[in-house]
């Protein structure tokens, strides 16, 4: 491992997006939620996205200095164009715009076509626990993920993200895929040889396995292909899955994630949504009082008597708050072989590692 100051890691990607032509602050935008994910021990999220998010720039399929232009407007929700902007600009955009919906009817939601990849899925619900809102944001794509029975893929691994303020105990942060794992984490494995927790993916045969090198392409590629599909968790995992194509595709009228079976190219790229909510606490109930009220289900649920082999009930988003506050302090660590790929595009890119 690497061990990255924060500052020096949050300048590196400013000084990146900014040779791909990203305005001040779109760059400090891509920056700040980059270095977040590595900050909260997403690795899959951070420094590992850098030379895929490079990529899609230089192929015009993610563009910066675009609009994210409204295209219908109502008291309380916005659909919304972000015409291939870089997803990560997008969605932050598309969140503050949410918020202030918010704050007028209660709660604000926004869909977002064209919205691009918007990375760590936390990364926009936080916007809105930090101004004292709930958040929930979700996120459709191209087909990664077979529907629990079937072995070919279908959905997307369809990322969701709820953000809930708490008082003194760190907020309530969920965010996973609605697919039983992310192609990050799978590609991970399948690099370090190592299984899944469970026989959550399907080969090209329709044999259900946890070996992810079965179906992994090139795991040294944090995007590769996959010679078969992650499966959902269960029926359950399907539902959620279904959910997300719901509040994404669906309600956007975009493409749903098996419409975009195809390798994406400047002249056609992917067809997806981003969905962004905010909901007003205040319209509620008095702020402070919510917050103690979070503090007090948090400690709660974490003084459950723990089952055998485990040490404790983990709240969603404790470990990753605890991992932020460390590494703000200590540096953020990341792999080597990670560290060396974003090395080689910024050389790529004229940028210098020492700034």
């Amino acid at each position: 491992m690497k061990t990255i100051r924060l500052e020096e890691l949050t300048s590196l990607y400013v000084r990146i997006a900014e040779a791909l032509g990203a305005s001040a602050e779109e760059a400090e935008i891509f920056a700040r939620c980059m270095a977040r994910a590595d900050l909260r021990g997403m690795f899959t999220q951070g420094a590992s996205m850098i030379p895929y998010s490079v990529e899609l720039i230089q192929k015009g399929i993610a563009k910066f200095g675009v609009p994210l232009e409204v295209l219908r407007e109502e008291p309380g929700m916005i659909l919304a164009d972000g015409h291939l902007g870089v997803g990560v600009v997008t969605g932050t955009w598309a969140m503050e715009l949410a918020i202030n919906k918010a704050r007028q009817a209660g709660v604000g939601c926004v869909w977002v076509k064209n919205g691009g990849d918007f990375m760590m899925t936390a990364n926009h619900v936080l916007q809105a626990v930090e101004q004292d809102m709930v958040g929930i944001v979700v996120r459709n794509e191209a087909a990664r993920v077979a529907p629990w029975g079937g072995m070919e893929p279908f959905f997307f691994t369809n990322p969701i993200a709820v953000g809930i303020p708490a008082a003194e105990e760190p907020p309530i942060v969920i965010d996973m895929a609605a697919g039983s794992f992310s192609v990050g984490v799978t590609v991970m494995a399948a690099r370090d040889g190592q299984r899944m927790p469970s026989a959550h993916l399907v080969t090209e045969d329709g044999r259900y396995t946890d070996d992810p090198r079965e179906i992994v392409v090139d795991p040294m590629n944090r995007e590769s292909p996959l010679r078969g599909a992650i499966v959902t968790l269960g029926h359950k995992g399907l539902a959620w899955a279904l959910i997300v194509e719901l509040r994404s595709g669906l309600l956007a009228g975009t493409n749903t994630s098996n419409q975009n079976d195809f390798k994406p190219s400047a002249d056609r790229p992917w067809s997806e949504a981003q969905f962004h909510m905010a909901i007003d606490v205040s319209k509620l109930r008095p702020v402070d009082e919510f917050k103690s009220a979070t503090d007090d289900f948090i400690r709660s649920l974490r003084s459950v008597k723990p089952a055998q082999g485990f040490e404790g009930v983990v709240v969603p988003g404790e470990i990753e708050a605890k991992n932020e506050q460390q590494r703000r302090r200590e540096g953020v660590p990341i792999r080597e072989e990670v560290w060396e790929q974003v090395i080689e595009v910024a050389d790529s890119l004229g940028v210098s590692v020492e700034g």
